[in-house]
């Protein structure tokens, strides 16, 4: 099984001093941990939305 992300293509354009040519609003604070849930493979992000919403569902059993 391959990555989504395997083939090393980077859908972010880098300008030629190497610097990140994104606007200065997709780097806050929740942009690394966006970058590296579309990195994950689609079977590992059902996963882990499925772990998520069982646990979700634990709780508030609990509660």
């Amino acid at each position: 099984m391959v990555s989504d992300a395997a083939d090393g293509t980077d859908a972010r354009p880098d300008t030629t001093d190497g610097t990140d040519a994104r606007p200065d609003a997709s780097d806050a604070a929740g942009s690394s941990l966006v970058d590296r849930w579309t990195a994950l493979d689609r079977g590992w992000q059902a996963l882990a939305l499925g772990l998520g919403i069982v646990a979700a569902h634990l709780v508030g059993q609990a509660l």
